[in-house]
């Protein structure tokens, strides 16, 4: 019996990293791929992000979500702001970003007094990987 509910465990585990790699577009010889995530967080769960790259709005992201952008190469700047305020982005997350790489970024949320903002940092592919299984695809990218 226990041997049973561990093979089936081990299957669903495969099949749920499966579904997750098929989300992910394969590098393309001319953009740059930016996976972006952002961590399970209790405090501010109900709260989206708008990430942006060069002042472009990318998506709205969810607490718990994920979503893939094509970029072209060079340096780019990333700023979020909390919901879809349109008020100037204070915090800059810069990366020059090559063709055929792909780049994951994860978010942290972070609160201070009244405030809360998503940090992001870039992260490992084997960090994210662990991570992302877990995460549902956001909204922006169901268009």
């Amino acid at each position: 019996m226990m041997r049973n509910a561990l093979y089936l465990f081990t299957c669903l585990l495969g099949f749920s990293s499966l579904s997750f790699a098929q989300e992910i577009p394969a590098p393309t010889p001319d953009m740059a791929t930016v996976v972006f995530y952002r961590i399970p967080q209790f405090a501010g769960a109900g709260n989206n992000f708008t990430v942006r790259a060069n002042g472009t709005e990318l998506c709205r992201l969810s607490n718990k979500r994920y979503f893939v952008s094509k970029l072209k190469p060079g340096k780019v700047e990333f700023t979020t702001v909390a919901g879809g305020l349109n008020i100037p982005d204070k915090e800059v997350f810069s990366l020059d970003l090559e063709a055929n790489k792909v780049y994951y970024i994860q978010g942290d949320m972070k609160t201070r007094l009244m405030t809360q903002k998503l940090v992001l940092t870039e992260v490992t592919e084997s960090t994210a990987k662990k991570k992302l299984p877990d995460m549902k695809i956001d909204n922006c990218m169901k268009e």
